[in-house]
């Protein structure tokens, strides 16, 4: 698992460390490029309920392993977009594959470590995302150089394709029950006796859905926000939808009835808005900070590529530190939750000094602070994911795919947003202030719900 967030990562990474080539080709300003990078964004976000579900009910052995091809797949083909739009679809069929990750990983830990645990095996398998994110630089602007920016998706795609192999080589499942158990295991959902939906449901999803589509009929006049605006209201409306039909009319309904429980539950709804806050944090770095080195700090596009590699080293720390932080406070007689949220109050310490890299002049100050931030969003992160675990035992794919995914919806607004900032201003610094603050948003919301 900690493999195939390397490669998430890696695939991740290679548009944002090729953005001059790509800008240049298709005429893209910041705000133009951050908008193909929310066509993996919003296409995760979207997915990610789904993939929960999935990760819930199938053998997540099997579940996981598609995921993985299915991802490896998108981002050869990106190699051979001859137009824009072609490019932003298969990014967008990217993210879906993507989208199965985190659900199908998080599944697994909490199937297999007791909860004091968890934190430190998240932050393993998660501190692939740092070390993918520290080797892309490495790797993608000499291979860009040399063989052209269509070479990057071509051998982070084939990589995936051999780790596919490896996971259903080297992870056995057991008869009758696969890594992810089966449906009469008492680790699974069993779902109620299926049945037709009533009219209240199809009216109040259909009502749903016809919102969301006369939204995105706007396109023609306000582009891409009307498809942000029409992903959101879709969402967010199946949430309300399952929070406020009673339970008689979701019973038998299988992901509506799954989802209908968790609305209902307080931890749920705290744990969205940390979601956002953290998310909005840790991806604008991942998908701006070269850009910032090479256009804020005016380094060469090989320097900001490597320096850009240094804070999410920290970060690969920041997962193991995290997640070991906790555990040892739990085994000095802390509750696993107060330990987690001792610790997310130490990281949002870290991270908030970010929001001075714009008013900055020293660059080895700048790098620095960006070190504290990645290091302090990771570790916050392995102890968020371990709260994730712990909305519902029963139900932990479907929990993180919409969390996740709530997540990701607004990263998918912030990123356009951040590269607008950049094109009337000239300066990340704005920017900066605010994913700085952000983490505080969520721990204050965390600790009063």
């Amino acid at each position: 698992m900690f493999g195939s967030t390397v490669l998430s990562y890696l695939d991740r990474q290679s548009i944002t460390l090729v953005k001059p080539y790509i800008a240049d080709e298709f005429h893209l300003t910041n705000a133009g490029f951050g908008w193909v990078l929310a066509a993996f964004s919003l296409s995760y976000a979207f997915f990610q309920l789904p993939a929960g579900y999935l990760a819930d009910r199938l053998d997540v052995r099997w579940v996981y392993a598609l995921a993985v091809g299915w991802w490896s797949l998108a981002a050869i083909a990106m190699a051979f977009s001859p137009v824009l739009g072609l490019l932003m679809v298969f990014r967008a069929l990217l993210g879906l594959g993507e989208s199965f990750n985190w659900p199908c990983a998080l599944r697994v830990t909490s199937m297999i470590l007791p909860p004091a645990d968890r934190s430190l095996g998240n932050g393993i398998f998660n501190s692939g995302a740092a070390v993918g994110a520290v080797l892309a630089p490495l790797l993608f602007p000499p291979l860009a150089l040399r063989f052209g920016w269509r070479s990057s998706f071509v051998i982070v795609g084939s990589l995936g394709i051999l780790w596919m192999i490896a996971w259903v080589v080297m992870v056995g499942g057991r008869r009758g029950r696969g890594l992810g158990g089966s449906v009469d295991s008492g680790a699974r959902v069993v779902d109620s006796v299926r049945r037709p939906w009533p009219v209240e449901v199809w009216v109040t999803f259909g009502l749903v859905a016809g919102v969301s589509l006369a939204v995105a009929a706007t396109f023609l006049w306000f582009g891409e926000r009307s498809i942000w605006c029409s992903i959101a209201c879709f969402m967010i409306g199946l949430l309300v939808a399952c929070r406020v039909l009673p339970e008689s009319s979701r019973r038998g309904l299988g992901w509506a009835e799954s989802l209908g429980e968790i609305v209902r539950l307080r931890r749920f709804w705290v744990l969205v808005l940390v979601s956002i806050s953290i998310n909005v944090c840790w991806h604008f770095l991942i998908n701006w900070l070269p850009t910032y080195l090479k256009d804020d700090r005016g380094m060469s596009y090989l320097a900001s590529g490597y320096w850009s590699a240094l804070p999410f080293l920290a970060a690969d720390l920041g997962n193991l530190g995290g997640g070991a932080a906790s555990r040892w406070l739990v085994r000095g007689g802390l509750s696993p939750s107060s330990a987690r949220t001792r610790v997310m109050l130490l990281c949002s310490f870290l991270i908030g000094p970010g929001a001075l890299v714009g008013q900055v002049g020293s660059d080895a100050l700048v790098i620095a602070l960006l070190v504290a931030m990645a290091f302090g969003t990771a570790a916050f992160m392995a102890n968020y994911f371990a709260f994730c675990q712990e909305v519902s035992d029963q139900q932990t794919g479907l929990v993180v795919g919409v969390l996740g995914g709530l997540g990701n919806l607004f990263v998918a607004g912030f990123l356009p947003f951040a590269g607008s900032v950049k094109d009337a201003t000239g300066s990340f610094g704005v920017i900066f202030i605010i994913v700085g603050i952000l983490p505080f948003v969520g721990l204050v919301v965390l600790w009063l719900g």
